[in-house]
């Protein structure tokens, strides 16, 4: 499947007549497409185009499989986009749909930077897509926004836009603006992992370090398009309500994660 999602893109005149034979041959002599397709081309089997097409990619694999052996993972996944032509292919479109995927990429490269090897980042990626697996009902994926990268979902919730927190206050002070551009970048990441609607929350006072402190929302929400999005606001409530002070009847076994502490109030009342 990935070889033939890739073959021919971009372009280079294998189109869905050669895949079939490719298919074809494949299945009739237990091989797979690639073994195939160098197969063919010594049988010459293939029409010319075609043929001059897969021994193009064919010989980028050979090329890239010996890269591996001498180059960083990252540097060499910029080789893959570059020798392919599928960078040039984003760049020449010239639309929001590739330049969206053009940034996707830059984060992907960004994100291998943080493992040792490429073993080591692919392991990364089948744990964070294994939660994907053996689910029949609806859930929740609770991740990081770095962890975020590469994947997508149809709603996304963004909570903490709030100055201080994201951007975080640590980085700006120790980097500067090229730690603003990194969390802004990172604030796109976040917001094009959702395929349908990512939902941004933020509050103006925050319990920290057992106190309340002001806040302030974060300057990215200000840069956010107005004609994207839709704004709602939920007025301030009693700060006591935090507390679990409904009345709940023990007779039914509730175990919530306020329970306890519930239960330790209201011995006290009594």
């Amino acid at each position: 499947m990935a070889f033939e999602r890739i073959i021919n893109v971009p372009k280079r005149s294998i189109g869905d007549s050669t895949l079939k034979q490719l298919h074809d041959w494949g299945r009739k002599n237990k091989k797979s497409l690639e073994d195939t397709a160098i197969e063919l081309i010594q049988l010459n089997k293939i029409k010319p185009k075609a043929k001059s097409g897969l021994i193009k990619i064919l010989g980028m694999f050979n090329k890239w499989r010996s890269d591996l052996n001498n180059k960083k993972h990252y540097e060499l996944m910029e080789i893959i986009l570059d020798d392919s032509g599928y960078s040039k292919m984003l760049k020449d479109k010239k639309d929001l749909e590739s330049e969206g995927r053009l940034e996707n990429l830059k984060e992907l490269i960004r994100g291998m930077h943080d493992f040792d090897n490429l073993q080591g980042f692919l392991e990364h990626v089948a744990l964070a897509t294994s939660i994907d697996q053996d689910w029949d009902g609806e859930k929740v994926n609770l991740m990081t926004m770095h962890g975020a990268k590469g994947l997508e979902f149809d709603a996304v919730f963004l909570p903490g836009w709030e100055e201080g927190l994201f951007p975080h206050q640590k980085s700006l002070e120790e980097k500067g603006d090229l730690a603003l551009e990194e969390e802004r970048r990172l604030a796109y990441v976040g917001l094009t992992r959702a395929k349908k609607e990512s939902f941004i929350s933020f509050v103006m006072s925050r319990m920290y370090r057992g106190d309340w402190i002001d806040s302030l929302v974060s300057r990215f929400v200000d840069e956010l398009p107005e004609k994207n999005i839709e704004k709602k606001e939920v007025k301030e409530q009693n700060n006591e309500d935090f507390f679990f002070n409904q009345d709940i009847d023990y007779n039914k076994g509730i175990r919530s994660p306020g329970w306890a502490r519930l239960q330790k109030k209201k011995i006290k009342e009594n």
